[in-house]
């Protein structure tokens, strides 16, 4: 019996996170823009978040494929 398997392949994610007057460059890479925006709002969260814990920033990002 033939398994047949989706081959997962990752992305590249060029991202610009803006906010709290602050803005910062990052690369991602990712299995899906899901877990892209995981790993942003972990990683970035004191420039995403105000300090009454509302959200203020802005998330650009631009994708391409892994060689």
């Amino acid at each position: 019996m033939e398994f047949l398997q989706m081959e997962r392949r990752r992305q590249r994610y060029n991202v610009i996170i803006k906010g709290n007057n602050q803005e910062e460059q990052a690369v991602i890479i990712a299995y899906s823009t899901e877990e892209m925006k995981s790993l942003v709002r972990k990683l970035y969260k004191h420039i995403i978040i105000d300090e009454k814990g509302l959200p203020s920033g802005e998330i650009f990002f631009e994708t391409t494929e892994l060689l």
